[in-house]
């Protein structure tokens, strides 16, 4: 019964976020205007098309499989190499940097990861990657992008029969509101508490 009890718990803290992001982003729609996801971003693209030539050693190259859906961040220990002449022949575009958005577009797609340090790697085309213009907060399109509104979006775009698949099309045309910079951060300081108070309360019941 105590099983049961604390995975019903776990169920219950990530639902009472989900509602609060939900509500959250509900008021930027009272709010704000409403954009595409576009205009929220300096780019909006994935990774590279073609097979990374894979080297001994060298820049780590991410798939999704190195994505942790539960904590939305990157696990580097067991990747894939490229040689950092490869890296460095990339465009600035298809190179992750401090404050851009990465997001799964392909099987689990829809999972965000707020790139928090600027770290040399490669990305498979499977991701996508979303620069928030300088009016953008990094952490608040991070929270917009899971927010049941637009998972609700990524669900009705996605097409495929094997592998569900998110058009960078379809990801660029989500509808979001806009609203100013000094609101984003209010709403992304809200949310990054329940966050943390939602992991704490995960930890206990794991």
């Amino acid at each position: 019964i105590a099983q049961t009890n604390a995975e019903q718990n776990l169920k219950n803290a990530r639902a009472l976020f989900d509602s609060h992001l939900q509500m959250i982003v509900n008021d930027a729609w009272v709010m704000g205007d409403a954009v595409t996801l576009a205009d929220l971003a300096t780019d909006i693209t994935d990774g590279d098309h073609m097979p990374p030539p894979k080297a001994a050693s060298g820049v780590p190259f991410i798939t999704i499989g190195n994505i942790d859906k539960n904590s939305r961040t990157i696990d580097f220990s067991d990747t894939f190499k490229v040689s950092a002449d490869y890296f460095n022949k990339l465009k600035p575009n298809k190179k992750a940097q401090k404050g851009d958005v990465l997001y799964t577009v392909t099987g689990s797609f829809g999972i965000p990861v707020l790139m928090t340090e600027n770290r040399d790697f490669c990305f498979q085309r499977h991701i996508g990657l979303i620069r928030p213009k300088s009016n953008v907060s990094s952490e608040w399109l991070y929270y917009l992008v899971m927010s049941p509104q637009i998972v609700k979006q990524a669900n009705d775009g996605a097409t495929g029969t094997a592998q569900k698949t998110v058009s960078l099309k379809v990801l660029r045309s989500y509808s979001v509101p806009q609203v100013p910079m000094s609101t984003q951060e209010i709403f992304a300081g809200r949310l990054q508490k329940m966050s943390e108070e939602t992991q704490r309360l995960e930890s206990i019941y794991q």
